[in-house]
């Protein structure tokens, strides 16, 4: 399963994720890691001792490319899961 880590500057997003609202993050991940951040898939939400199942709802939109095998930023719409 992919993991999203919230920072401490994303206390808005894990507030909002906590209550159940659907929320848009941006990861940087290797390019060959990119696949486990498709539609549909299942996500670890943290943000420091939190913990939660999420669910991306949205196809992963690029927003900078990877050059060469480094890391690219996505950015995805994750919900929670019960």
């Amino acid at each position: 399963m992919a993991t999203i880590n919230l920072s401490s500057n994303e206390e808005t997003i894990y507030k909002d994720f906590k209550e159940g609202n659907s929320v848009q993050v941006r990861v940087t991940v290797p390019a060959n890691e990119e696949e486990n951040y498709k539609k549909g898939g299942t996500v670890d939400v943290v943000h420091g001792d939190f913990h939660a199942k999420g669910k991306i709802v949205s196809e992963p939109l690029i927003i900078s490319s990877a050059l060469q095998g480094q890391n690219r930023t996505i950015s995805l719409i994750v919900e929670r899961m019960n």
